[in-house]
């Protein structure tokens, strides 16, 4: 995985934008993947409290929905971006989630102490980071021994005309120019195996992996 040079920028006005888009897929998004979080904590974490820290949180919707499926966590979300954390502290302050740390740093350099989570999450964010595989590396690093990190983004090797087929609905929704743009940004879409490949390097032991139009993947350290 090499170094992309086109990424959005989540600051200003496309924030606020971003998070009023996605406000709504609470049921389709984040409640499902809180949900598969809570399944492989339960299997693979033995603190009872455990430490968990999502990258690239964005608007904290993620947080959130994870605070509700296990309430005994301490939650950590780290975005590069000033307006997407102001977002999800304000998020979190209207659902009385004060415990939540926000911190600002870039995935490549997450302002963690190494092996100090025991649960790292991803979504739909590693492919807009500025070097993956340095954020992987960082992940590793910020993992405790038998922690897991948790990954789940669009699918870079999916074939393109089932892309193409997905986006029926969206255009249908949206709009045609609103799906063109997003269907150009498949182009940051990593392939999971080349992901595999680096976890596998760096030391996380595969525990599950998910090949769809969303791809999943488990890692133990």
């Amino acid at each position: 995985m090499s170094e992309k040079s086109f990424h959005h920028s989540w600051n200003g006005e496309h924030a606020q934008k971003f998070a009023k888009s996605v406000e709504n897929m609470k049921k389709s998004r984040y409640i499902p993947f809180a949900e598969e979080i809570h399944e492989f904590v339960d299997l693979y974490v033995k603190n009872k409290n455990p430490i968990i820290l999502d990258v690239g949180c964005g608007p904290g919707y993620l947080l959130i929905e994870i605070a509700k499926t296990i309430p005994n966590s301490q939650l950590i979300g780290v975005d590069l971006s000033e307006d997407m954390l102001h977002i999800a502290k304000e998020k979190a302050k209207e659902k009385g989630l004060n415990s939540i740390t926000f911190m600002q740093g870039p995935a490549e350099r997450i302002p963690i102490p190494e092996a100090h989570n025991d649960v790292v999450v991803c979504l739909n964010s590693l492919h807009d980071f500025n070097d993956a595989n340095k954020a992987l590396s960082e992940i590793y690093r910020t993992t405790r021994e038998s922690g897991i990190f948790i990954l789940k983004d669009k699918n870079g090797a999916y074939p393109k005309w089932k892309v193409v087929l997905g986006f029926i609905p969206l255009i249908c929704k949206s709009g045609l120019k609103k799906t063109v743009k997003y269907f150009k940004s498949n182009e940051l879409w990593l392939d999971p195996e080349a992901i595999k490949k680096k976890m596998d390097e760096l030391g996380f032991k595969l525990e599950f992996l998910e090949k769809k139009l969303d791809y999943l993947i488990v890692g133990r350290k």
